[in-house]
């Protein structure tokens, strides 16, 4: 194997084009640099030629306290165990620590909102330039790193996990940085010595036991593609896998070999494709959709009449769920609306569920990586249109959700008042007018929504707001919109609700607003609490329509 120090081809950005060519039998790493917060940060990246026309794999690599780019790059060798791969060794900036107080030598911060979080913003620019340059497989995005770069690596999961595939740390402990963190489940492949006298192997075997134990995670058997590992199998494919031996604090010599491969064995499943969901009536639907780039999948809920009967045609309900995903949630709403139906307090009607992601705010995404408002009204709807028998016109939908889906039910009601003319939101949150500090997540979790959606600005979270939308929409003197906002009393959500109740009074738009008596933040027990109000106010919105 070629020593890859001896093959590093240091560039700077914006080098002359006379410098020396590089061997081409040789694996390049180009030296690059990005201003972050005023500090200039640097890395050693391998980007292979494909790259640019075909969707590569990106593999972030964080060497340990004391380290550099230049030994990581030496130990993983990375951009040679897998060579199609963007693989970036990121350097660190002097850092203190117990075992170094006065912070001499490079490392990473070791917990949010340290060193002004100078880390995570530095691996947000990086990912940032590599999408914009290259072709990022967006289901191979990965992170690695020993001892205080593998606890970065925890870091990341933690705050930044919803843009990484898995992550592979050695020899480091969690420390606290998962603690009160729901970050998305993912694969992991942890390595430690069992002599490890720096990061104690009871703390990193504390830390193995506690992953087990979030994700379910069953016994441990022989990981035939990933060499040396043991893997504990998750239900949510968040799989624990580790490789245990008998050293200390060391880098093992085969460890890049079973990273690599581990990597190349946990793709990050499609987030638009959920599983199918049984029930009475419930058929998924799957298709390539344009805007995503991948199959995107939804289900539809028929009444029963619906296949008795060739001529009627149905109005339609969007069900928008709340965050986490809502596949748990189809079939008991399904089930309340069917009833609904059977005893004639609500007429019959096609529901269908879309997949907004779990944290997809029912809104396009600032960098355009999730449109999921373009996937719902630009192809789901047309697509419902043309396979069921629906009253396709904005008479005959509805557009309902709870928490974030009661959220996206205004947001889209008013931004697409021509589409829909009644919109249902129970339990909706964030209505606030800004996203500042949210009842339901920690200020970690609302800092990375406001990135993953939002871009981390501000300004966005207004502009696409149902606040700032309902202004546009009473500005624009827009087609009038039926709208119910209820949620119950003991609800987190209630004082951003209230707020928002106000705020349509003041702009003139007529809405229902109902309280729930000791009703919490719960859909199935909102919906229960609601009666016949939810399924009266649909029928009355449906009624212009006609079947």
């Amino acid at each position: 194997m070629t020593n890859p120090i001896s093959s590093l081809l240091l560039f700077s950005i914006g080098i002359a084009a006379t410098a020396q060519q590089p061997n081409p039998d040789a694996i390049a790493l180009q030296r690059r640099t990005w201003q972050v917060a005023g500090v200039e940060r640097q890395a050693l990246v391998h980007v292979p030629a494909i790259a640019a026309t075909e969707a590569s794999p990106l593999v972030f690599v964080f060497h340990g306290h004391g380290g550099g780019m230049q030994n990581a790059a030496r130990s993983f060798h990375l951009h040679e165990e897998w060579p199609q791969a963007i693989v970036v060794y990121a350097q660190g900036l002097p850092t203190a620590t117990a075992r170094d107080a006065d912070g001499d030598r490079s490392g990473w911060q070791p917990k949010a909102g340290a060193e002004g979080d100078r880390d995570l913003q530095f691996v947000d620019a990086m990912l940032t330039s590599l999408r914009q340059e290259q072709r990022i497989d967006p289901r191979h995005i990965h992170a690695t790193g020993h001892s205080n770069g593998g606890g970065f690596c925890y870091l990341l999961w933690a705050c930044r996990g919803e843009q990484f595939a898995s992550f592979a740390p050695s020899a480091a402990g969690a420390a606290g940085k998962l603690r009160g963190q729901q970050p998305p489940p993912r694969p992991i492949l942890h390595l430690a010595g069992r002599g490890d006298q720096v990061v104690r192997f009871a703390q990193q075997q504390r830390t193995i036991d506690a992953l087990i134990e979030r994700h379910g995670a069953g016994p441990g058997e022989p990981w035939p593609e990933v060499p040396g590992a043991t893997r504990h199998r998750a239900t949510n494919g968040a799989d624990v896998a580790t490789i245990i031996h008998d050293g200390g604090h060391e880098f093992l010599a085969s460890a890049p070999a079973s990273i690599a491969a581990f990597f190349r064995a946990t793709a990050r499943q499609n987030p638009w494709l959920t599983p199918a969901v049984r029930g009475p009536g419930l058929v998924q639907h799957v298709y390539a959709s344009e805007r995503a780039g991948a199959e995107v999948s939804y289900h539809v809920w028929l009444p029963p009449d619906y296949m008795e009967r060739d001529e009627p045609r149905y109005p339609v309900i969007y069900w928008l769920h709340g965050s986490g995903g809502g596949t748990a949630g189809i079939a008991p709403v399904a089930n309340l609306f069917a009833t609904a139906i059977e005893r004639g307090a609500l007429p019959p009607a096609l529901l269908v569920f879309p997949n907004g992601l779990p944290n997809g705010m029912w809104c396009n995404s600032v960098d355009g990586r999730t449109p999921v408002e373009s996937i719902l009204v630009e192809e789901i709807v047309p697509r419902i249109d043309s396979l069921f028998r629906t009253v396709a016109t904005r008479d005959g939908r509805a557009f309902a959700g709870f928490s974030m889906g009661g959220y996206g039910a205004l947001r889209l009601g008013f931004a697409h008042s021509d589409m829909v003319a009644t919109i249902a939101s129970l339990g909706g949150g964030p209505l606030q007018r800004e996203l500042l500090a949210t009842p339901r997540a920690n200020d970690a979790q609302r800092a990375q929504l406001l990135r993953t959606v939002y871009g981390g600005e501000m300004a966005a979270f207004v502009d696409r707001s149902p606040w700032q939308l309902a202004i546009h929409h009473a500005e624009a003197k827009r087609p009038t919109l039926r709208i119910l906002q209820a949620l119950g009393d003991a609800d987190e959500t209630l004082p951003a609700n209230r707020a928002f109740h106000a705020h349509l009074q003041s702009l003139d738009i007529a809405h229902d607003y109902i309280e729930l008596g000791a009703t919490a933040h719960d859909p199935l027990r909102t919906l229960h609490g609601l009666d016949d109000r939810l399924w009266h106010f649909l029928r009355d919105g449906f009624a212009a329509a006609g079947r």
